[in-house]
């Protein structure tokens, strides 16, 4: 994808979350607990991906917009994958899968998005990503795998996914099962409108970026320079494939950052970092 900023774009932004489960699989608190706990927050939306089951659940007062999801787990050649399938239309059974190959075939028969789940988690060599048929994203964070294990940060994985040509987006979830897992990733989405439909279209397209705080109000790239303005942060990244990229970081809070363009940067990403270490991970771009 060839970048365009839509930071500033017609829309709204909403502020939501992909991965949670409730009490219809592993998770401890009911959807309607959810919809409090995620309204209580601010969220406008929350995808229920309880495992091998697509739940519905009504979108109540003061909560965010219920969209039905599921997650799937599949082992291929002792390898074990968790996918999170956004768009679902209809209950998958349970059954096993012979390849990456074939789930990808089956998602892209209903138009189903394929987010690969907590890589790191996994213990999923960025090989076994770089190798299997083309998925939408990756979690770049995953705050259960991060509070329960240590294992919540994918970065390394993406960038290796990235740095292969594979046009790969990262998001930032919370895969609620405990109350403690509630509010600390979710994606900012610029979409036409608070509808599945518009959410759906949105993240496919990538418009969105993913944080545990930070605010990324723009990226602008013009005359050979990037430009990125943000809330208060301590640090900004821009990653890139190989050696390349930059790093700025201050002792003071900083909002704005304009530096001149990596040489043959591949792809492009932005990292905005806070006093407490928080981040805000931008999408790739391709220059």
């Amino acid at each position: 994808m060839q970048f365009k900023s839509f930071f500033k774009s017609p829309g709204v932004w909403l502020k939501g979350n992909t991965h949670a489960h409730s009490t219809e699989s592993d998770g401890k608190l009911t959807p309607e607990e959810l919809s409090h706990e995620y309204g209580k927050r601010g969220y406008d939306f929350l995808f229920l991906t309880d495992h091998w089951k697509r739940t519905v659940a009504p979108t109540l007062p003061k909560g965010p917009l219920m969209i039905p999801a599921t997650e799937i787990n599949l082992t291929i050649r002792d390898s074990s994958y968790h996918v999170v399938c956004l768009g679902i239309k209809k209950e998958w059974k349970r059954r096993k899968f012979r390849s990456l190959g074939e789930l990808a075939r089956l998602a892209e028969s209903q138009n189903v998005m394929l987010v690969m789940a907590h890589p790191y988690w996994c213990g999923l060599p960025s090989t076994n990503l770089i190798k299997a048929p083309e998925f939408v994203g990756l979690e770049v964070y995953n705050t259960c795998c991060d509070i329960n294990i240590g294992k919540g940060y994918s970065a390394v994985h993406w960038d290796d996914v990235l740095a292969s040509g594979k046009h790969v987006l990262g998001l930032a979830v919370d895969d609620v099962h405990h109350p403690e897992h509630l509010g600390k990733g979710w994606i900012m989405v610029r979409a036409r409108k608070n509808t599945p439909a518009a959410i759906l279209d949105a993240i496919k397209r990538g418009r969105f970026y993913s944080t545990q705080g930070p605010q990324i109000h723009d990226i602008r790239i013009e005359r050979g320079s990037i430009s990125i303005s943000c809330s208060p942060v301590r640090r900004i990244n821009l990653i890139c494939r190989r050696s390349r990229g930059a790093s700025c970081i201050s002792d003071k809070d900083m909002t704005t950052f304009k530096r001149e363009l990596p040489r043959d940067p591949g792809y492009l990403r932005v990292e905005c970092i806070d006093a407490k270490g928080n981040i805000a991970w931008s999408n790739p771009f391709w220059l």
